[in-house]
């Protein structure tokens, strides 16, 4: 084939002259193409772009976005299975405090790379669906070679060079065409044949198709959407991978005092045993056994807390893609700041909350405006109902001689215009299509009340949630204090000899899980809280150290200082179930509504 292609190259260039000549060439060379890698570069050179655009349209800023990573640019055949296999088990020790291992979340969570691979097949999408309305280029080369029976050598080659484009607001479309038809016999037979042929063509529909509402402007109005909700989702899921990371370390740092605790508390049992052996023969017997046996159930719930915060940090590392073979310390600076801090109050009613979050919660952005979506494609399915009436023109010249080309002469244009009417006599498809788009509108309509209610409902939880725990920290706080002298002073009567060791193995238990239970709290809490921020759409997961910030709070509350004596603390009081159920004494008169 190369051969042939080479023959006919030179052919044109003594036979054929301009016209076929540039069109032999030039589509020639447009079958080198590009490389794969220039390819590349180009779809991400307009992606990005695209994403950038979009971005600074939804959010007035853009920031750096790339799907890249350290694969990216590699021959997939130079990846070997192997190097995945020896990369997974590569050991070594990452020291990690919150930020770092939010950083490091980033750039190696494969549950990231996968959303933000997303978002630029969205992009991808928008740029197919602009293509349709751009300046769409077309060339082909036909080159043949035959040999006759009588031993002649024939020559054919039809070249073509085409463009064209469709109207996004009209819905028409108008393209041109230049082709060249040559037929030379190279052996026997001299004769020769040369036809040129320039076509320019035009439709319009006048009433079906028409305009921005037809199916396949649509697509493209669709997409340039689909681009927006996916900016928005992979925003919001940007904050919540931020807030989940987060979570998990906090979690990872509570269960790391959870052990502490059981710890210092399985020490103490040991201690208990060793006393109440020394005085077995002072005490009774059974004494001595009580206390072995709280020892070594507070040894199995030390060596339980242990395996279960094993098992998180794994899946900790599986989520920010760290090799499960490394050893991963975490610093407990954040969880002590917290513990300093205490409980940060978010002064918010329910309302105040639901407000703001259907102006700024991004997925319930993207639900309202699919609403919208639904409506619009009613109008296009409606469009499609119309009878088709389109109006079409063409006009072309005609040439067989190379000086033609360049002595241009109206009287040989040809040309036609002429309307084409499609009744709608069957319109069966199209009908049940419009009928569905109703029916997909008022799923759509009763899918954002859904989502309204779902958004109201979820923060008047979280708001309730927030405040239960709180109390729970403050609860257990003060429990933690006064267990700990219950321990203290049953401690030394027992040494005494003036109380009995099952007293102070129950005080042993109140105080590790008010101990316990603070962690817990304040954890909870913490997590809540930055939930609920996350849901109305007041958390910014690019500010530093987002996890204490206030969002829509007052600034934080000190944690109560529990009073010297803590049987006078007063408690907050709590709401009576007669106030909760907003009960009367008498009766409650009907409403008029239930008269």
């Amino acid at each position: 084939m190369t051969t042939e292609l080479l023959i006919l190259i030179d052919a044109g260039k003594r036979h054929v002259g301009g016209v076929s000549l540039f069109l032999v060439t030039g589509l020639g060379l447009l079958l080198a193409g590009c490389s794969n890698l220039e390819y590349k570069r180009q779809a991400d050179e307009e992606n990005y772009e695209i994403i950038r655009a979009v971005e600074m349209q939804v959010f007035g800023k853009t920031n750096d976005f790339t799907i890249d990573t350290q694969y990216t640019g590699r021959d997939p055949e130079d990846i070997p299975a192997s190097e995945l296999i020896e990369d997974r088990r590569s050991t070594g020790v990452l020291r990690l405090d919150l930020e770092s291992a939010l950083d490091m979340a980033y750039r190696n969570s494969r549950e990231y790379q996968r959303q933000k691979e997303t978002l630029y097949l969205a992009a991808l999408n928008l740029s197919n669906q602009r293509n349709v309305f751009g300046s769409i280029w077309s060339g082909r080369v036909n080159p043949s070679l035959e040999r006759q029976a009588n031993g002649d050598v024939r020559v054919e080659n039809a070249t073509s060079l085409g463009i064209s484009k469709r109207l996004y607001r009209t819905g028409g479309t108008v393209s041109a065409n230049l082709a060249n038809d040559m037929l030379r016999f190279v052996t026997g037979d001299p004769r020769r044949s040369l036809a040129n042929a320039l076509t320019i063509s035009f439709t319009q529909p006048l009433w079906r198709g028409r305009g921005k509402y037809n199916a396949t402007s649509d697509r493209l109005t669709q997409a340039e959407r689909d681009v927006v909700y996916a900016i928005r989702d992979y925003t919001q899921f940007q904050k919540s991978f931020a807030v989940d990371v987060v979570n998990d370390y906090f979690n990872l740092l509570g269960q790391k005092n959870t052990i502490r605790n059981n710890y210092t508390n399985y020490l103490g049992r040991i201690t208990a045993t060793r006393r109440a052996r020394a005085r077995r023969q002072v005490d009774s017997i059974q004494n001595a056994f009580l206390a072995k046996q709280s020892e070594l159930q507070q040894k199995n719930t030390y060596i339980n807390s242990v395996v279960s915060f094993q098992n998180a940090l794994d899946n900790f590392k599986d989520r920010m893609g760290i090799q499960l073979s490394k050893t991963v310390l975490l610093d407990d600076r954040a969880f002590l700041e917290l513990e300093e801090i205490g409980p940060v109050p978010v002064d918010l009613t329910a309302d105040v909350a639901y407000g703001i979050s259907v102006t700024n919660h991004l997925p319930t952005l993207n639900e309202i405006d699919r609403y919208q979506d639904s409506k619009r494609r009613i109008l296009v399915s409606a469009n499609a109902l119309r009878p088709g009436l389109d109006l079409s023109g063409s006009s072309s010249l005609n040439w067989d001689r190379e000086e033609d080309y360049q002595s241009f002469d109206v009287d040989q244009v040809r040309a036609n215009m002429g309307l084409v009417l499609d009744l709608p006599l069957n319109r069966v498809n199209e009908r049940n299509a419009y009928r569905s788009s109703l029916i997909n509108f008022e799923r759509q309509l009763r899918s954002l009340q859904q989502t309204l209610d779902n958004r109201r409902d979820s923060i008047q939880q979280a708001l309730r949630t927030l405040d239960q725990r709180r109390q729970n920290f403050e609860n257990n706080d003060l429990g933690v204090t006064i267990a700990q002298r219950r321990v203290d002073e049953l401690e030394l009567r027992v040494e005494a000899g003036t109380t009995d060791q099952q007293s102070f193995i129950d005080a042993q238990n109140s105080l590790i899980q008010q101990q316990n239970g603070r962690v817990s709290a304040i954890v909870s809490y913490q997590q809540t809280r930055l939930q609920l921020l996350l849901d109305i759409g007041e958390l910014d997961s690019e500010r530093p150290r987002f996890w204490l910030e206030k969002g829509a709070a007052n600034a934080p509350a000190p944690v109560p200082t529990p009073p010297e004596n803590l049987l006078d603390a007063e408690s907050q009081p709590v709401v009576s179930p007669g106030e909760l159920f907003q009960e009367q004494t008498a009766p409650m008169a009907p409403t008029q509504e239930q008269q």
